[in-house]
């Protein structure tokens, strides 16, 4: 079996800067419950490795989230994930004198300084409707108009011939052509700025421009991850592989047999730990004999 490993592999320099600054923050109170409110980054792996530092992920709810607040005390101390967040949560926290910190990746804070930038031109924000970083987006202005990446947009909501288009960071560059193209149809004079992240992109960019076909290509992420979700709808319809698979860990291959493929391909999300695509190159190489 011969192994490509698609680089860039392993985190991208925002997932690095969150997970590096919740291990700063227990360092600093070494004696204190922290918490993460939601997951930092979307990567199993990666909360279970902070909860070894007693770094506890709740889970959040945010038609009710200011009742999860008032659920924690001054002796605590939250951590915002690197999605970004409503900084209404933040004015809250500071009348209850708790102590919290901000991991939002620097990509998103961009993406945020640029719509309230331009909300006096009118904003189309094109994202997943209930992943955290377009809700973060949408609690920037109420008059900011959801083109949903499932379900689409009312084009009877947008008020101004040239609003501004922004998009969650981590989404395909295929879908979002697709959605570009429907809202210039719509809206000739809109202004786009493609915001995709770099380390999103270019994997996905390296994926469309692949020029071998592969037996397998094994996409590595977790199932809550984005852009691991969308690298692998890319990997299936650029149609350079027999097959694709996407895996969370070296575990869920315990049950697939992998004798017939010569030719393998591995390419893996941006919140993906390098020690996951490590222990799948081991667990190839013993049992497969793969040669990278």
């Amino acid at each position: 079996m011969n192994v490509t490993l698609l680089k860039p592999i392993g985190y991208c320099q925002g997932v690095y800067n969150a997970i590096n600054k919740a291990l700063e923050i227990r360092s600093l109170h070494p004696d204190k419950n922290i918490y993460v409110l939601g997951q930092l980054i979307h990567n199993t792996d990666v909360i279970n490795h902070l909860l070894n530092y007693g770094i506890t992920t709740v889970d959040v709810n945010y038609k009710n989230m200011y009742e999860q607040l008032d659920s924690f005390s001054s002796d605590d101390i939250l951590i915002f994930t690197a999605h970004g967040h409503d900084k209404r949560y933040e004015d809250y926290l500071k009348k209850k004198k708790i102590t919290f910190y901000d991991t939002t990746c620097d990509k998103v804070h961009n993406n945020f300084n640029n719509v309230i930038k331009n909300l006096n031109r009118g904003i189309i924000f094109i994202g997943k409707e209930n992943h955290p970083e377009t809700i973060a987006a949408l609690s920037l202005s109420k008059d900011i108009v959801l083109y949903d990446i499932e379900n689409g947009i009312d084009y009877s909501k947008i008020k101004t011939e040239n609003p501004l288009i922004i998009n969650q960071t981590t989404l395909s560059l295929l879908e979002l052509k697709q959605i570009f193209n429907d809202i210039k149809k719509h809206l000739p004079k809109a202004e786009i700025i493609d915001e995709i992240c770099n380390a999103t992109k270019i994997r996905q960019e390296n994926i469309i421009k692949l020029d071998k076909y592969y037996d397998l290509i094994i996409v590595v992420g977790s199932k809550e991850s984005s852009n691991t979700d969308k690298l692998y709808q890319l990997a299936l319809s650029t149609k350079k592989a027999k097959k694709v698979i996407k895996i969370n860990n070296y575990l869920d291959l315990l049950n697939e047999n992998l004798e017939d493929y010569n030719e393998v391909l591995i390419t893996s999300g941006t919140s993906t730990p390098i020690k996951i695509i490590n222990e799948l190159s081991i667990y190839l190489r013993e049992n497969y004999n793969g040669k990278f």
